[in-house]
């Protein structure tokens, strides 16, 4: 992948919260609004906006460091449709479109946020069409013990990338339980752009027990009949540009994704007095599959 390709998270769909390091100027209380909104093509999975406040700096209790904004009004439109998307029941601050809702590829959609307080926020956003067509999905067992690690695969993806220039976030499941987003990748296509894909090594599965304590199956030790799956997300040039900038500034060490919120990143978020950070982006999935038939097989199976 291209060599500034980072590991990244894209946006933390845990407890909706932020940490802020940079708002000191306007007082130790001062708040931000922070949204996480990034909808999909796939009618399957949940269509989810995520609201908090950011909190002081120095604020020492840990369990201060979320604020979830509860009792918004969240609406998306777009697509012939206004949709209202409720707070759930068991994560405040996280708002959830009706099931089986989703975006369309070349759509473009409009995000509204009223607060409890009056204050309104605004975003826009198109879908871009899908840049990557996965055909298939393999792996290859990389050895074991490898940089401490319990065992390590690599996964090789088929396909056809678009002519045009794309951008993607990146990232594995296990069984439909998919790594925390500070394992994904976020790259552009400079190494295929435009070319058929046969083979190409695009993302490692690290398995470990300590990462097994912390986030589950996902990171499992692959054993016969599990299954692997893929995901490439394309990105829009403006939404790969603010997840760089997170990245560059040093947000991306801690769940969730603000903390800490750097200053000085871009956000298409409107309204309030111009304070709000995070981004609203529309984003089509690519993703294929695969069985593991032996996990300790060390070659594809396929022809490259």
């Amino acid at each position: 992948m291209k060599q500034f390709s980072l590991i990244i998270f894209i946006c933390a769909l845990l407890a909706a919260a932020a940490c802020s390091e940079d708002l000191r100027s306007k007082g130790e209380h001062f708040e931000r609004l922070a949204v996480e909104a990034v909808l999909t093509d796939q009618a399957d999975r949940p269509q989810r906006v995520i609201l908090s406040k950011t909190v002081p700096y120095f604020e020492n209790a840990a369990e201060n460091c979320s604020l979830p904004v509860r009792g918004a009004l969240v609406t998306v439109s777009g697509g012939g449709s206004e949709v209202r998307f409720e707070e759930t029941q068991s994560e405040h601050g996280v708002y959830e479109a009706p099931e089986g809702y989703h975006a369309e590829q070349g759509g473009s959609y409009h995000l509204r946020i009223e607060l409890q307080e009056g204050e309104v926020y605004e975003a826009d956003a198109t879908m871009p069409s899908n840049g990557f067509r996965i055909d298939d999905l393999d792996y290859a067992y990389a050895g074991n013990k490898t940089m401490g690690l319990d065992s390590l695969w690599t996964l090789a993806i088929w396909g056809q990338d678009m002519a045009h220039t794309d951008y993607y976030h990146i990232t594995v499941g296990v069984n439909g339980h998919f790594y925390p987003h500070e394992m994904a990748e976020v790259t552009d296509d400079i190494y295929f752009n435009g070319n058929e894909v046969k083979g190409f090594p695009i993302a490692t599965l690290m398995q470990y027990s300590q990462m097994q304590k912390l986030y589950g199956d996902c990171a499992k030790y692959l054993e016969t009949g599990d299954e692997i799956t893929l995901e490439a997300m394309t990105l829009s040039k403006d939404f790969f540009d603010y997840l760089m900038a997170v990245t560059l500034n040093g947000a991306m060490a801690a769940i969730p994704l603000f903390s800490p919120q750097p200053a000085n990143c871009p956000t298409n978020i409107r309204g309030g007095d111009g304070d709000a950070v995070g981004y609203f982006a529309l984003c089509p999935v690519a993703s294929a599959s695969v069985t593991v038939d032996d996990p300790l097989r060390p070659y594809y199976k396929k022809q490259f």
